[in-house]
């Protein structure tokens, strides 16, 4: 074939390559996608990155604007089905710059000619009209193969987790028209070597990359690349691979190769090889250099890894000194600081307590919103003289309570508080702000004619505050009956507990011996008991302790404390030292619901002999300072863990908290200049910058490995001082900076991205990104109270506030979402943005103007129904919300059928509905109404996005393996999160267990159900609580299932001898009792018409009979044999189960897709094994899985991850499963 000018620039190619190269140029000519609604994906990584070749005209442009152009695009897969040469498996799309064709061994890379007047197209702007016009511009490109030497041919490939829109080509002639064409997030590749897969997936900003995953026992050393049709390849400095090409670069970034050991990932040492000696047409050959690694487990090798970065960082400051001490989140992810500024344009806002400065230091209290975007409020407090804000509490309502020191007599405070009047050089105050920061609810005074210090605030239920620090006042107010009223000399601690008003001390104590003890931070439990940490210097071996604390004496130097008081404030529960011979502080302390305390500081023993704990992460210290981490039991009896963190040099931590699931999180400051302070694989910044590092270590629920760490800082010193954590996890971070460039690392779109001088606040995001935005008439003034909805992958609503902002920040990272506005007098245009593939913050701007008039006013009825989009049955149990424009909300719930009405609806007015139900995105999103003036129906369709949890013990989205031991009575639970054993003593021999969800919090419960006597057992994973519930007799079989549809399993048994289930519905304590089935049948409940309940189902030799809840009505389906097990679970991931079997005769699994239809089997197991089908790698697909009961092993065909085995269980164990998966 004779070569034509553009194949010049390909090189020797053959005929496939050639034809797919062309459909490359007509690719964006050809396409009319449907719209998308792209589902979550794992954050991805920086792939390929293309950049432009210089030309004397056009520079080439930087990474960072590359990335930038690429915008939102967010990578998928387009399956060949005829419209590709058939060499092509799968087509790249969203990679920002380049086309991407896989075929069974090569990576083909066509990079077209970026000219001036050459815009790529997005997807959504094709038509008919763009392509005629861009069939007539000349265009020129260029081809890279990338061919996996040696590879296997016949490797399996598959698409993962479809997307909802299909791909459609109408070129020519009808009959070459390709229609419906799957577009998948992930491309697999089974085999690619022996023992090696690939992964091909979409990453966070635009481009795709590669990961290839390397088999316990497998060679590494197969891999490699060949690369063809290029100039040349080279590594550069940073370890990175660059292939240069006419017209422009692909960039792989240094490979980062990890195992998962012990929960967390262990990092390999790795490279890239590169061998530019001749091999035919290539000009070059790429392989991976390996440091040494555990080759009895998996290894993964990614080229192109993005590291875990902040959501939002700003500055808070300016031109002066402004640090900030303390911080809090409230409900809405807003974030709340406080700290002390000499700057007198520190940034305040309009009707707040104090806009001016007022000499010295003041205290500022900022209110952000949840984005980082904007201020909410943001106010001075102070006098004339020094005035140090040091910690904040933020209670339910969002009032934030501040505490610190003041030497200004002038301080603010209120009348009818306990104490308006300075006392002496210097006081503590307390001061209550409401939750616009316009009023000092209370202010007081705390103090005598000495010095007192306020370090650490703690507010209870009932709004009484708690306060800790420290006093050389004698005379220090205390109270009667408090656990000591005189003052012991030196510097004692004082905890005071103020009434709710500020008004009076409920009780107010010393706490100290006769030398120098300050308390720093102040925790509470439920029960009003007060926990205190600081420290005693040498100069206090009598500090008091209590009998059986874990360490009575003072161990030498400055000694660490952890000291409890009752709840009347009369009595020490238990106090210890925590210590070692040298200088040992305490700086931070929290508490878990179940009254175990954290505590968190800093040691300096060069003996090394601060306490740790067996097994705990780092039981060496590293030299200087070093951070600990211990964990204290209930009683104060017991170290539960306890652990260094640090590297050789100076590491301090200043605060510490705790998430929901018990995870410990941790910030200070690192001066490790060997930059040894240790971090995690794929942590945002794993090399200290210089100076003083803040640092943010999150420990597993162990003590025993850190789930993630990194610094983050500048080339000077930026140091963290607090810590607080949302209910999702997300980690939030305050301290200061001294600047310097490059300074402490801030994001786009923040309320203030540059540092101002001297030294600056900072406050930084760890986790999902916002949603945020303004809305504003088209004149650009605030039009507040604007109804913003929220929906898609998470749902929201709010009004935008007194300047027209909102923002959402409880996102999931790489999301689908839908953002729509409506108010009173204005119309928007547009009136929602569409975001595809959330992948970093993103502001929208909504721009009104004036409705001229609308119908006069009626009563009308506003209805409907939402229906499953997987079967079109209507879906009980959503709550449905009708809102005006001021802000008023209806509520009202979808019946039995899925429908739902509001009476008496005013019809000349503008309403947002929307619906919400948790597992389940709606479309729309929300309905914007217009002056309806009829009755009017307003439907909506509801897609799962999650099915509950099945034996999932630690709330992190994948099954644990867990196995009940009868002749023990014990549980034992492998967690996924952190691949730790639990031990938990629950049952008798003869119990079955059944964990499900009872409570509702998407975590299986242990419990068990005893067949003798018909009573459950459980342990509720929400509270720990116990419940005992008689519900069956003997020889019942429990079927729990969530019948109603409300969220929570129900009690269920199937009574053999009669074919009646019953059932106890959660949702109202109704008996519901049904007649289904025979003596010989297999009870199987399982929610099989997709309405959000579960289905009364039974199996008989091969047919399924099936009640739907739905419509009550009979469906019959026959798939299997007599002597199969019926196992109903998601294997294709649609969200409802599949009608499958496990053959215990032969060990095979045979299943029936919902997304098709299409008929699957395979071989997984051998006869006697136990099926435990579920989602083990929480892809959201349920993965092939066998217990072996002769030996206790659990062999699971992860669909994420290949195949693995694990010994956990012995013989005679039972496996814990759930319904639906037959008992």
């Amino acid at each position: 074939m004779k070569q034509s000018g553009l194949l010049s620039n390909v090189g020797s190619v053959s005929r496939y390559l050639y034809s797919l190269f062309c459909v490359a140029l007509m690719v964006w000519t050809m396409v009319l996608p449907m719209p998308s609604a792209a589902g979550s994906m794992r954050s991805a990584a920086p792939g390929p990155v293309v950049t432009d070749k210089p030309t004397q005209d056009k520079p080439a442009p930087s990474l960072e604007s590359v990335q930038t152009s690429m915008g939102d695009a967010s990578a998928y897969f387009e399956e060949n089905d005829g419209q590709f040469d058939d060499h092509v498996k799968f087509l790249a799309r969203g990679t920002g710059g380049y086309d991407l064709f896989l075929t069974a061994t090569d990576a083909v890379y066509v990079l077209h000619e970026r000219t001036a007047d050459r815009t790529p197209m997005m997807p959504e702007q094709h038509g008919i009209e763009e392509a005629e016009r861009s069939s007539q511009q000349p265009q020129h490109a260029t081809a890279v193969y990338m061919t996996l030497s040696g590879a296997r041919r016949d490797a399996t490939f598959s698409g993962t987790e479809m997307l909802e829109h299909k791909t459609n080509y109408f070129k020519g002639r009808k009959e070459h028209w390709r229609t419906n064409i799957a577009n998948y997030r992930r491309v697999e590749t089974r085999g690619i070597y022996n023992g090696v897969d690939m992964v091909w997936h979409g990453r966070e900003r635009g481009g795709v990359q590669y990961d290839f995953i390397v088999q316990p026992g497998a060679d590494a050393s197969q891999i490699g690349w060949d690369i063809r049709g290029a100039h040349s390849a080279e590594i550069d400095a940073e370890g990175s691979l660059i292939i240069h090409t006419d017209y422009g670069d692909i960039r792989q970034e240094r490979p980062y190769t990890y195992q998962d050991v012990n929960g967390s990932r262990q990092e390999v040492a790795s490279s890239f090889t590169i061998d530019n000696s001749t091999r035919g047409d290539s000009v070059a050959h790429i392989g991976f250099s390996l440091g040494e690694y555990d080759t009895a487990k998996p290894l993964t090798i990614d080229p192109s890894v993005n590291l875990s970065k902040p959501s939002f960082s700003t500055f808070l400051g300016g031109t002066d000194i402004d640090e900030a001490q303390s911080l809090a989140v409230d409900s809405a992810d807003n974030v709340y600081v406080t700290g002390y500024t000499y700057s007198t344009e520190f940034p305040t806002t309009p009707g707040t307590v104090d806009t001016s400065h007022n000499g010295e230091s003041d205290v500022f209290v900022t209110k952000l919103n949840a984005a980082g975007t904007a201020l909410i409020y943001s106010t001075y407090i102070g006098g004339g003289s020094g005035d140090l804000g040091i910690d904040l509490f933020v209670d339910g309502s969002g009032s934030a309570y501040i505490a610190g020191s003041t030497t200004s007599a002038d301080f603010p405070t209120t009348a009818g508080a306990y104490d308006p009047s300075h006392n002496g050089y210097s006081d503590v105050f307390v001061t209550k702000l409401n939750t616009t920061g316009s009023t000092l609810t209370y202010s007081t005074f705390i103090g005598d004619v000495g010095d007192d210090y306020g370090w650490g605030v703690a507010v209870d239920t009932a709004g009484n505050a708690y306060l800790t620090g420290s006093t050389n006042s004698a005379n220090l107010a205390t109270t009667p009956g408090a656990y000591d009223t005189t003052f012991n000399g030196g510097q004692d601690v004082f905890v005071t507990k103020l009434n709710a008003t500020g008004s009076a001390q409920v009780y107010s104590t010393f706490v100290g011996g006769s030398g120098t003890d300050s308390g720093h931070r102040i925790a509470i439990d439920s029960a009003g008991n007060a926990y205190v940490t600081g420290e005693t210097q040498d100069d206090t071996t009598d500090y008091p302790t209590t009998s059986g604390a874990p360490y009575p004496t003072h161990n030498g130097s400055t000694d660490a404390f952890v000291t409890k008081l009752n709840a009347a404030g009369s009595a020490l529960l238990y106090s210890t030292f925590l210590g070692g011979i040298s200088y040992d502080t305490g700086y931070g302390i929290a508490v878990d619901s179940s009254g175990n305390a954290f505590v968190t500081g800093w040691t300096s023993d060069a003996a090394t002999d601060y306490p740790t704990t067996a097994g705990a992460y780092m039981t060496a210290h590293n030299g200087g300072l070093d951070v600990f981490v211990t964990k204290l039991d209930a009683a104060g009896s017991t170290l539960t863990y306890s652990t260094f963190i640090g590297g050789s040099g100076d590491d301090q931590a200043n605060n510490i908290a705790i998430d929901p699931l018990g995870y410990v999180f941790v910030t200070g400051w690192t001066a490790d200049a060997v930059t040894d302070y240790p971090t995690t694989a794929g942590a945002y910044d794993m090399t200290h910058n210089g100076g003083y590092d803040t640092f943010v270590t999150k420990l597993n629920t162990t003590g025993t490995a850190l789930s993630y760490s990194t610094v983050i800082g500048g080339i000077f010193s930026d140091l963290g001082t607090d810590i607080a954590i949302d209910s999702s996890g997300n980690a939030f971070v305050t301290g200061y900076s001294t600047g310097g460039a490059p300074g402490y690392p801030t994001t786009p779109e923040v309320f203030q991205p540059e540092y101002d001088g001297n030294i600056d606040s900072f406050v930084s995001k760890f986790g999902d990104y916002s949603i945020s935005g303004r809305t504003v008439d088209h004149l650009g003034n605030a039009l507040p109270s604007s109804a913003v909805a929220l929906s898609g992958d998470s749902d929201g609503f709010m009004l935008s506030d007194s300047e027209g902002y909102f923002a959402f920040s409880d996102t999931l990272s790489l999301g689908t979402y839908l953002v729509s506005a409506t108010h009173l007098l204005n119309n928007f245009n547009p009136p929602n943005y569409s975001i595809q593939s959330l992948n970093r913050n993103k502001r929208v701007t909504f721009v009104g103007r004036t409705i001229t008039s609308g119908p006069s006013a009626a009563l009308r009825q506003l209805g409907g129904a939402v229906h499953s989009s997987t079967s079109g049955v209507g879906l009980p149990f959503t709550q449905m919300s009708l809102v005006d424009v001021f802000g008023n909300i209806r509520t009202t719930q979808t019946d039995a059928q899925g429908r739902y009405v509001f009476d008496n609806v005013e019809t000349g007015a503008y309403y947002v509905v929307f619906a919400q139900r948790d597992g389940y995105a709606f479309q729309p999103g929300t309905a914007s109404i217009n002056f309806f003036d009829e009755d009017l129906g307003v439907n909506f369709s509801a897609r799962p996005t999650n099915l509950r949890p099945v034996q999932d013990f630690d709330g992190d989205g994948k099954t644990d393996l867990a196995v009940f031991r009868p002749a023990e009575g014990n549980w034992y639970i492998l967690r996924s999160e952190t691949n730790s054993v639990e031990v938990v003593r629950f049952g008798l021999a003869g119990d079955i267990p059944v964990a499900e969800d009872f409570d509702g919090d998407r975590r299986a419960d242990i419990a068990v159900f005893r067949p003798t006597d018909g009573n459950w057992y459980r342990l509720d994973s929400s509270t720990g609580a116990f419940t005992a519930i008689h519900f069956g007799a003997d020889g019942d079989i429990p079927v729990p299932a969530d019948f109603d549809g409300d969220g929570k399993v129900d009690l269920s048994v199937y009574r053999p001898d009669t074919g009646v289930w019953h059932r106890l519905n959660s949702s109202d304590g109704s008996y519901t009792a049904v007649k289904w089935g025979i003596e010989t049948d297999i009870p199987i409940p399982a929610d099989l018409d997709s309405d959000g309940r579960a289905d009364i189902t039974v199996y008989r030799n091969g047919t399924w009979y099936r009640l739907n809840s739905s419509n009550m009505q009979l469906s019959v389906s026959q798939f299997g044999v007599a002597g199969d097990v019926p196992v109903a679970r998601d294997f294709d991931g649609d969200g409802r189960p599949d009608i499958s079997v496990f053959r215990p005769s032969n060990g095979t699994w045979h299943y029936l897709n919902n997304l098709n239809s299409e008929y699957h089997s395979m071989g997984f197991g051998q006869s006697g094994d136990i099926p435990v089908a579920s989602d083990y790698d929480g892809d959201g697909r349920f993965d092939a899985a066998v217990f072996r009961p002769s030996n206790g092993t659990w062999m699971l065909r992860r669909s994420a991850s290949g195949t693995f085995q694990q010994p956990f269980g012995t013989a005679g164990d039972i496996p814990v499963q759930s319904a639906p998966i037959a008992r």
